[in-house]
């Protein structure tokens, strides 16, 4: 790391003693792990709980009614908790998502991720729902190839919650596979405490890595307000070397290493205040900015990468990548949210409204593309992204003292996009020679010596859903309990794009293009839950669950080279699963197994016109049918053993017919695999923990976590574009000391310097690639708690 960061980084390190958020790093866990204080709770508001015995003793809210364990709750869920995220130093979601059964992570760079449950994935928007919260933030891709999920680091979280199979009753349309919850703890109202952690390491390849966070609880009047802040700071060090760097002369630029960098600095406020026993109101904030260099994609040996005039031929090598222009992207985004809820003896009430705002800039080398059109210039394109999504509920759930109760509420969702996209010239050292023009004298075709606009357009694009939801639980008789949900969903959508500068420049005698207002678009759907849940006993509880889910329909964009649909229908499925949980001798072991069908049909995928220009279309049916099961035990009071796995069989039952694949030979067939779901994955964790001795208060931990991911298409197996992503196993080892106030740790990341295909990209436009997972990387942190 160059010198001048470390400044930055101490500043850091003080404002978080001084102003970041939280309590110590273990108290706050403590504090939270066993009562949710979320909103919807069942109590929600009790701040002096114990702490829970194990992970699947964890506190869960997903039900929206009341809160139960992880074994109690009749569903496939998953709970990590705010303490096992610290100890293992998990930063992002993608360190913990290989622990988390049937779940898996396509990954093409920072703010680039797409989460896959069950094996439902396709181009398109998000078939997950995520929530912050009760904030809405999952990832749309409505508009080009950026801007799928943003990563939002894990810190000072109280957990974080995976429910598996379709959520269309009280999470609605974006959560058709599942949900995935981040939950954020909330300020004590009684105890002043906090933390600060600090992290250093080395990555192979790569370079010297900083990570430091902190957080401050803070109480303001005793048990009526308190604030809690939060703030972190990371510094990756990129591992990717881009090897041809710019084109044409003076001298291309070359070799530029480790472009991948990750920067990101972060900080969340909380103020709780709670002005009667029965009312809480939790306002925060949260905001994120996270840049790069250039792009995480490279250029594997043996693979000769696409020609450039002006540069030698390039074949690809470890951890290079061989566009031939940078790549930047910047992701800022923020969180409004204000949640009040108001306990009776006969329910709660609950109001939330939350605003998330994301400006995204992407860019993507588009050389190889404009080649393939016939233009035979180098271009680098922008994406700007700016999204603002509301969501609001209102709802009650109910406690009454007899076998009936239920949660009822109301929904609504606004949503903004605007992407303007900018195709531009580049110069010989890989950025553009000049910012984007409507003129036509800076036409890159016209003057390809001088001008710097090859094509430019807008896309703005509005969205309103309104959705009214209910569940209701029928303790039928002693350990039965039935429940049936429903929800309807009402969504337009409207769309206005236009052309700032087509390619050539604009016909003589005129300097705009009308714009094109899309034809609005409506989308009505109910979802369906039906449950059974039969508690055998205390330590053995099975369940069936019949649900349905599904992804609302969108806009195309127009295309400037040939007529495409204007829109696409929404996609759909049933989900059938049952599953059992519970202990067995004497608590020593703890399991949930759960087996699931899944029915999915009119599958939003990525389609083409003769020219293969793509667009996003409806086409096929896919089946999908898995195992999943997590083992948690432990032999002796100081060995825990985890152990998580699923097992996914996900093929297309109806495919592409002859004539669909004479104009796009992309899409899938009858009986091919659906990509990137890999038909084995497991996790195992082991984690040794003992007193250093007798009379002192310090202990010591030995841990170890190994993930394995199954081979996997990365498009379907029928596409003279697929790549068979090799299975991997990913290694990771962690020793440490702790008492109250202090941890120090030492850890290897990827141990055996795995090259784990994560992710691939490939196709006549977009050159052969792939993502990887971080080199071995080694590092210490030092953790105080205050």
């Amino acid at each position: 790391m160059k010198m001048k960061y470390l400044g930055n980084y101490c500043s850091i390190i003080a404002i978080s003693w001084l102003s970041l958020n939280s309590v110590s790093a273990r108290e706050i866990s403590r504090e939270n792990d066993a009562r949710s204080t979320e909103s919807g709770s069942q109590p929600a508001f009790d701040d002096t709980a114990d702490a829970p015995a194990s992970g699947n003793d964890i506190v869960v809210t997903a039900n929206k009614r009341q809160s139960t364990t992880v074994l109690k709750a009749p569903s496939a869920i998953q709970a990590i908790s705010g303490t096992d995220l610290l100890d293992q130093g998990a930063v992002s979601f993608e360190d913990v998502a290989g622990q988390v059964p049937g779940l898996a992570v396509q990954n093409l760079g920072p703010g680039d991720r797409k989460y896959v449950i069950r094996g439902v994935s396709s181009t398109g928007a998000s078939t997950t729902g995520v929530y912050y919260d009760e904030a809405v933030i999952s990832g749309s891709n409505a508009n080009d190839g950026g801007g799928l999920q943003s990563d939002i680091r894990l810190y000072d979280l109280e957990r974080i919650e995976v429910l598996r199979g379709p959520q269309g009753t009280l999470y609605g349309a974006g959560s058709m596979s599942g949900t995935i919850r981040f939950i954020t703890n909330k300020p004590n109202l009684d105890n002043f405490s906090g933390y600060v952690k600090g992290e250093i390491s080395t990555t192979r390849k790569g370079g010297e890595n900083y990570n430091i966070n902190g957080a401050l609880n803070l109480p303001i009047v005793e048990n009526k307000i308190a604030l809690r802040l939060v703030g972190w700071g990371v510094d990756d060090s990129g591992f990717v070397d881009q090897v041809r760097v710019g084109t044409g002369s003076p001298d291309p630029l070359g070799r530029v290493s480790n472009v991948n960098n990750d920067k990101v600095l972060g900080g969340r406020a909380i103020l709780r205040v709670k002005p009667v026993d029965d009312l809480t109101i939790d306002l925060s904030y949260t905001r994120q900015r996270q840049e790069s260099q250039g792009s995480s994609r490279y250029t594997p040996a043996g693979i000769t990468a696409y020609s450039v005039p002006g540069t030698p031929t390039t074949q690809g090598c470890d951890l290079c990548n061989t566009d031939v222009n940078l790549a930047p992207r910047k992701d800022n985004l923020e969180i409004f949210s204000a949640t009040a809820n108001y306990q009776t003896s006969f329910g709660t009430f609950t109001a939330t409204t939350n605003q998330f705002n994301r400006k995204f800039l992407y860019s993507i080398d588009t050389t190889a593309i404009l080649f393939q059109l016939g233009i035979p210039y180098p271009s680098l394109t922008y994406e700007y992204v700016d999204r603002k999504l509301n969501s609001s509920e209102l709802r009650f759930a109910s406690d009454f003292d007899f076998p009936v109760n239920f949660v009822v509420g109301g929904f609504r969702q606004g949503e903004t996009s605007n992407l303007e996209v900018n195709v531009l010239s580049t110069n010989s050292i890989g950025k553009p020679r000049g910012g984007f023009s409507t003129l036509n004298s800076m036409d890159a075709l016209l003057f390809p010596d001088t001008g710097s606009t090859f094509y430019g357009r807008t896309d703005r694009r509005k969205s309103v859903q309104y959705a009214a939801f209910g569940e209701v639980a029928w303790d039928v008789a002693s350990g039965l309990e039935l429940t049936a949900g429903i929800r309807y969903f009402h969504e337009t959508l409207n769309g206005v794009q236009q052309t700032l500068h087509p390619f050539g420049g604009f016909p003589d005698g005129e300097t705009s293009e009308p714009p094109v207002v899309n034809e609005e678009q409506s989308n009505s759907k109910l979802t369906y839950k039906f449950n059974a849940g039969y508690t055998v006993n205390t330590d053995l509880l099975i369940y069936a669950t019949v649900s349905s889910g599904f992804r609302s329909g969108g806009l195309n964009p127009p295309s400037p080279f040939a007529p495409i649909p204007p829109s696409f229908k929404s996609d759909n499925l049933w989900n059938y699963e049952f599953g059992i949980k519970g202990k067995l001798f004497g608590g020593g072991l703890e399991y949930q197994a759960d087996a699931f069908y899944i029915d999915w049909k009119g599958i939003q995928v990525q389609q083409a016109t003769p020219e293969a220009l793509p667009y996003l279309g409806n086409a096929g049916n896919a089946r999908i049918k898995g195992f999943e099961f997590e083992l948690v035990a432990r032999p002796t009071d100081s060995l825990t053993v985890n152990f998580a796995g699923s097992i996914q069989d996900a093929y297309l039952k109806e495919g592409a017919t002859p004539d669909q694949l004479a104009i796009n030979p992309t899409l899938g067939v009858s009986g091919d695999k659906l990509p990137d779901v890999a038909p084995f994955q497991f996790a195992v964790g082991l984690n040794y923990t003992t007193p250093l001795s007798s009379t002192s208060d310090w202990s010591a931990t030995l841990a170890a976590d190994v993930n394995y991911q199954g081979k996997r298409n990365a498009y379907f197996q029928n596409s003279p574009f697929n790549i068979e992503l090799k299975s991997y196993t990913l290694v990771d080892l962690r020793a440490s000391i702790s008492n109250d106030l202090w941890t120090v740790s030492v850890f290897a990341r990827n141990l055996t310097d795995k090259r784990a295909q994560l992710s691939a990209i490939n196709s006549a436009q977009d050159p052969y690639a792939l993502i990887t997972a971080r080199p071995r990387t080694f590092g210490l942190s030092v953790l105080r708690n205050f």
